[in-house]
């Protein structure tokens, strides 16, 4: 079997043929609005271009599918800007959920919910740990930017606050797409979450490092202008390099799912099967 393929690709027999240690890779991404300069498929075309430059990284002992990308996502907070599309969240998580089990039927016991939009790294676990203890499969998530960030590519602030359309999404699609960035219309927009944390103790639109509450924001509450961060400061060659490290990470996560040494099925209780459960 060749090192990765798509699902839709395959017959239905060749499906049926898949090794027992294929990892099934289910893109999620998302369709909104990333500012004046960015196109609204940036979050799809990131997810595709890191497992495009992934897939070439990867050796025939890594038997890798990609099921069809799920390019709508939950998006909610975007939904006042035009071109902004979205599913309610748990309708979502359902549909993720069908996709994944028609993988599981085929045979498939490795699965890999790969994300690149944040406004859903939330919905990510339930998913997985719901196809675990029904299926007994192996279910992982990994969300892009967990990958980290070379050093020195971005200042801290930057890596830190602009959550939106910033340097690091402009770079990634300056790089992958740069027929779609409008760079004359890129800003320095203010960093709208660094400005909540500022004015408050404990409130954070992402909690971390002893923040202990978060909001629900839309984006506005963050930037009027529909982008935080650095926009302006973006070139193509920041986007490869951040692009080669994130995808060697998941090559590393992909070898992780298909390994051999990965625990799978253990019954505690050997008399209950998952459907009596």
């Amino acid at each position: 079997m060749a090192t990765s393929r798509f699902w839709y690709e395959l017959t239905s027999d060749e499906a049926a043929a898949l090794p027992d240690n294929c990892v099934a890779v289910l893109p999620v991404a998302a369709i909104e609005q990333h500012g004046t300069h960015l196109p609204l498929g940036t979050d799809t075309f990131i997810n595709r271009g890191i497992l495009e430059r992934t897939r070439g990284m990867l050796c025939e002992t890594v038997p890798v599918v990609i099921l069809p990308e799920q390019t709508v996502g939950a998006s909610q907070e975007h939904s006042d800007y035009a071109g902004s599309l979205y599913h309610p969240a748990h309708k979502l998580m359902g549909q993720w959920t069908r996709v994944l089990e028609g993988a599981v039927r085929s045979g498939l016991k490795r699965l890999l919910v790969f994300n690149s939009h944040g406004g859903q790294t939330g919905l990510l676990a339930p998913v997985c740990l719901d196809l675990r203890v029904r299926y007994d499969v192996v279910a992982a998530y990994a969300t892009w930017f967990d990958a980290g960030y070379p050093d020195g590519l971005f200042d801290e602030v930057e890596m830190c606050y602009a959550m939106h359309g910033g340097a690091v999404e402009t770079s990634l699609m300056l790089h992958l797409r740069p027929d779609l960035v409008r760079m004359g219309k890129a800003v320095r927009a203010p960093y709208g979450a660094a400005s909540i944390e500022s004015a408050t103790q404990q409130l954070s639109a992402n909690p971390k490092e002893g923040r202990l509450g978060g909001l629900g924001w839309k984006s506005q509450d963050i930037s009027m202008h529909g982008v935080d961060g650095d926009a302006a400061s973006a070139t193509a060659e920041k986007g490869r390099l951040l692009l080669d490290h994130i995808a060697s990470r998941l090559a590393d996560l992909l070898r992780d799912l298909a390994g051999g040494g990965l625990p799978l099925v253990k019954h505690p209780h050997p008399a209950f099967s998952p459907a009596e459960r």
